[in-house]
């Protein structure tokens, strides 16, 4: 009895309990009797009812498995072998396999016979002699050494000891270096195997040592008809659109086509696209598109506003971070590729309207977005405000002007390009309107403590706490004043580059939207002067971004300034991005995209 079940329980073995099996005969099972009543018996997941039982069983690697069973039917097996792949792909199921094969007393063309003492005790896990080692749990030097210190024993019931170490990459340094020695001259009764997915992370000196097996990601139309081999013997029905769905999926893994089938097979006589669209999650695509749209229109406050809806539905930041960048992957795929549909995890029902959306975005505008959207997922892994990272990524997406970097400029460059290639060349201004040379800033009221009352020319100034901070409203439109003021405006602040430089080391994003803005100083507070009305609601609500604006003015002047809004009585004329206004005056032109 196992330490964790209740005295109250005693286990039956299998022969025992004749194995209870579920509908459509699926997989054998354990009964539990729980004071002398019958105990509901648990099944097997298909996925282990279906693991391959010899080497001619396992499918997508058939350049591994003849060389292990040349090997097992000569009597030569190496003393270490390292199984490389992705997961699903049969790394585990092989290393087992070889275990059955070198200790099988009736080998039958180097496949072992699963009815000797040794295979049955392979399979039900009874066999002392091959143990399997979780690495990611027993990673510590202590655990390798009580394994060397073991390998030296002979086996107890079988020819060869063997050793099978899963996802061996998680060993530390210590560790590899205590199996060094054993795993270079092991006993002769001592096999090694080791499994692993990611190989780089294991020790050249461990690789060099072992005889290496990579184990390809498997077709998907080899998974497709495993899948329907496998629905065939459970007794449901499998379409074949739902066989490719499920290979796609999978991502040329084995076990989790196996695993999604399984789900999809739960409550279904038979299994079609749409059951595996919904088991998949793959059900809720329009929200991705309707978000897309709004994103190359340049709707900042209608993204902003599905993003909130979608929110308040319990869809977490990260999830939809992680979906909009598969999304937007698929429509990569849809520009580049000239069959994209046997690439894209989606319904065949969806293609048309991702060639649409595809169609409506230039492929540079789309890895530009591709590239925020990953740069947002990387920053949220490391922080608790994940929500206010997407915000930021979607302003990004929707505002590319206030992108910054080699990358953005290069994109605006473009856009001019695609215009002279077009035949477009700029008009000469004429003489009224020519911009007139920058002025002076115009003399502006220094914003009060509510910052919601108009500015009115004889409305005295209004003193203001040092700590206090107004919000940043949009910017209201008044008349030119006819007689000139009589206070001075407040005076530009001239650290500010460097202050824009010291938040761009902070936080890209913040330095990305407070690009093309002016700062100034009023004797107490530093006046920011934000022409973009999203980007100003932004700084707002936002207290991060806040808080990173006060450092970096920390860090630079020494002082901690308390933050205001620069509000003008009249915009100049000549305001702006020139770049975006010479893109502006483009001719409206459908072969120019500009997003």
């Amino acid at each position: 009895m196992s330490g964790g079940e209740p005295s109250s329980i005693k286990r039956i073995t299998p022969c025992a309990a004749d194995f209870l099996r579920f509908p459509h005969e699926r997989a054998q099972t354990t009964c539990l009797f729980y004071r002398g009543k019958d105990v509901k018996a648990v099944r097997q997941a298909l996925y282990r009812a279906y693991r391959p039982k010899t080497f001619d069983e396992v499918v997508g690697q058939d350049a591994i498995t003849a060389i292990l069973k040349s090997e097992m039917a000569a009597g030569r097996p190496s003393h270490a072998y390292l199984f490389v792949g992705s997961r699903g792909t049969g790394k585990t199921t092989c290393a087992k396999l070889v275990a059955k094969a070198v200790n099988c007393e009736h080998l039958k063309g180097g496949n072992p016979c699963n009815e000797c003492a040794a295979c049955r005790g392979v399979d039900d896990g009874s066999l002392l002699d091959v143990v399997e080692i979780d690495a990611a749990s027993n990673n510590g030097v202590d655990s390798i050494r009580d394994l060397r210190d073991e390998a030296v024993f002979t086996p107890a019931a079988a020819k060869y000891r063997v050793y099978i170490i899963d996802e061996v990459h998680m060993l530390s340094t210590n560790a590899f270096n205590a199996l060094l020695k054993t795993l270079e001259e092991p006993p002769p009764h001592v096999i090694f195997v080791l499994a692993t997915t990611e190989v780089h992370k294991v020790l050249p000196t461990i690789i060099s040592r072992c005889q290496r097996f990579d184990f390809r990601r498997i077709e998907p139309d080899v998974i497709a008809g495993r899948l329907q081999a496998v629905a065939a013997q459970e007794g449901f029905a499998l379409t074949d659109d739902a066989a490719r769905l499920i290979a796609r999926l999978s991502d040329g893994g084995m076990r989790d086509a196996l695993s999604l089938l399984d789900v999809c097979a739960a409550d279904a006589e038979t299994v079609t696209a749409e059951t595996v669209a919904a088991a998949a999650g793959l059900a809720g695509r329009g929200h991705l598109l309707d978000l897309c749209d709004r994103i190359f229109a340049g709707d900042t406050a209608g993204v902003l506003t599905q993003f909130a809806a979608l929110t308040a539905k319990s869809l977490e930041p990260q999830r939809l971070c992680e979906q909009l960048t598969g999304h937007l992957r698929d429509l990569m795929l849809v520009k580049t590729v000239d069959r994209p549909a046997e690439l894209l995890g989606c319904l065949p029902s969806e293609l048309p309207a991702l060639q649409k959306q595809a169609d409506a975005i230039a492929l540079s505008d789309l890895l530009a977005d591709l590239s925020t959207l990953q740069e947002a997922a990387a920053r949220m892994g490391k922080t608790a405000s994940k929500r206010a990272e997407l915000e930021l990524a979607l302003v990004l997406l929707t505002e590319p002007t206030v992108r910054t970097g080699a990358a953005a400029l290069l994109q605006r460059i473009e856009r001019l390009e695609k215009a002279v290639r077009n035949g477009w060349a700029p008009a000469e201004a004429s003489g009224a309107d020519r911009p007139e040379a920058p002025a002076d800033p115009p003399a502006r009221e220094s914003a009060t403590g509510g910052c919601d009352a108009s500015i009115s020319q004889e409305r005295p100034a209004e003193r203001v706490s040092p700590k206090a901070e107004a919000p940043f409203p949009a910017p209201e439109t008044q008349s030119k004043p006819t007689a000139p003021r009589a206070a001075a405006g407040p005076a530009p602040f001239r650290p500010w580059p460097q202050v824009l430089e010291e938040i761009g080391a902070q936080n890209a994003n913040t330095a990305g939207m407070l690009t093309g803005t002016r700062a100034y100083f009023d004797g107490r507070r530093v006046l920011i002067d934000i022409p973009n009305d999203t980007v100003r609601g932004m700084l707002n609500a936002n207290e991060g971004m806040k808080a990173c604006i006060h450092r970096a003015l920390l860090a630079v002047t020494g002082q901690d300034y308390p933050l205001g809004p620069y509000q003008a009585i009249e915009r100049p004329a000549e305001s702006g991005d020139p770049l975006e206004r010479l893109i502006a005056a483009l001719p409206d032109d459908e072969h120019i995209q500009i997003h």
